[in-house]
């Protein structure tokens, strides 16, 4: 729906209709019944919520959700998947957390991403950015301290490293769209930081 652009399964939303009609986001991907698919982006979404289309891409007469709801939702699937993602990580043995170990990771060449909390210490933010802009090392700016520990199973962080490629590239690749959903739907750039880097 939308652009019709060819995208991986991970960069597209999948919209299901229950017997119902009802219209809604399906976040496993999996649920029974047809579907479309639309990008992570506010043009695409606004063209999949009218619903002439959508009953004719579905064949049956459907109950759409406003915009907001539907953007709403997609954030959130977005934040779960990048909290889940650290988590695997985590378990792993490839996230990298607590100033010192993760000081020592950096010097030694050992992070290919870091993910700072939006509430770390001004200072404290600026250091590990400038490491990160000297290294090359791509970083995002997401969660607070405590939701970044709980996703390690640790007491709150305020920076957390990741070693292994294939995390990096999931992490980003999710980060990249929720920068993409949220500067087109609010029409300025996404309240993270980010490095020049696009990934790892």
């Amino acid at each position: 729906m939308g652009c019709r652009c060819k995208r991986t399964a991970r960069e597209l939303l999948r919209l299901a209709c229950t017997s119902q009609g009802e219209v809604l986001l399906d976040r496993s991907g999996r649920l029974p019944g047809r579907g479309v698919y639309v990008c992570f982006g506010a043009a695409c979404l606004r063209q999949a919520v009218k619903p002439s289309r959508l009953a004719s891409a579905l064949r049956q007469p459907v109950t759409v959700p406003p915009l907001e709801t539907l953007y709403q939702s997609a954030v959130r699937l977005l934040y779960d998947r990048l909290g889940s993602c650290l988590g695997m990580a985590q378990k792993a043995g490839a996230a990298v957390s607590g100033a010192a170990l993760l000081q020592q990771a950096l010097a030694h060449n050992r992070v290919h991403y870091v993910v700072l909390a939006e509430d770390i210490a001004a200072s404290r933010a600026e250091e590990y950015r400038s490491r990160c802009t000297q290294l090359g090392i791509p970083w995002a700016t997401l969660f607070s301290k405590a939701e970044l520990g709980q996703f390690l199973g640790k007491p709150s962080r305020s920076a957390i490293g990741l070693s292994e490629p294939r995390f990096c590239q999931l992490l980003q690749t999710d980060v990249d769209l929720l920068k993409r959903l949220r500067s087109s739907m609010e029409g300025s750039e996404a309240p993270l930081g980010w490095s020049k880097q696009s990934s790892c």
